[in-house]
């Protein structure tokens, strides 16, 4: 089954879940998430000073964490939902947060040392156009970090199998969850993310597994 990811369906139903959307991660998780963000920004080469762009920011994890590893940063967290971002803004309130479509992005050329995407692409219609931006917006030399859910593999189908009924029990529907796993399902695997942010410019710097593969983290530089 093919699942539609229309711009608009997508800004809605974040908007819908943002108050619960924190809560809700830590349930799935058991707290785990906050642990692999933190993990996959520390493998970062990050300086004093540099320009931070955290896309599909959502309620701002890592931005948060960013500046927990260097309080010199410049990050400016965008998402397209104003409800997540009204949480962000409250959790990390020295972080600039803009309403931004990550696939048009209002900056210029080289304009950022780093950015970041956590779990925030397979939410995109157009990949091509998410990741040609980010590679525009970056310096020479710079790092793009993305993290999100990674092999199929039995640990992954656990996953699958015990979160419909946890948040059914916690959340009252699930109806944004059964996107979240049919979304996992279709998007690419690591080695062929991999392949496709390469066929945009990028140059794989490394990868890491979490969570027995269930998470994988990629660092491109341009």
């Amino acid at each position: 089954m093919t699942i539609s990811k229309n711009p608009q369906i997508i800004h809605d139903m974040f908007n819908q879940i943002a108050g619960k959307y924190d809560n809700n991660n830590n349930l799935i998780s058991l707290g785990m998430h906050k642990f692999v963000k933190f993990l996959s920004v520390k493998n970062l080469d990050i300086e004093p000073k540099m320009r931070v762009l955290d896309e599909c920011t959502g309620t701002g994890d890592f931005a948060k964490f960013l500046l927990k590893l260097c309080p010199d940063l410049e990050v400016v967290g965008i998402d397209f939902s104003e409800n997540m971002l009204k949480i962000a803004e409250k959790k990390v309130p020295q972080v600039k947060f803009l309403k931004v479509d990550c696939t048009k992005l209002p900056f210029g050329d080289e304009t950022f040392d780093i950015a970041t995407m956590g779990f925030g692409l397979r939410n995109i219609e157009d990949y091509g156009s998410a990741i040609s931006e980010s590679f525009r917006v970056l310096k020479s030399g710079g790092q793009f970090l993305h993290l999100d859910f990674g092999q199929k593999n039995l640990p992954s189908k656990v996953f699958d199998f015990i979160v419909p009924p946890l948040i059914k029990v916690f959340y009252g529907k699930n109806l944004p969850y059964e996107y979240l796993l049919a979304s996992k399902r279709e998007f690419p695997t690591p080695e062929n993310l991999v392949k496709i942010f390469t066929e945009h410019g990028f140059k794989l710097k490394c990868k890491k597994n979490y969570l027995f593969g269930v998470i994988s983290m990629q660092i491109f530089t341009k």
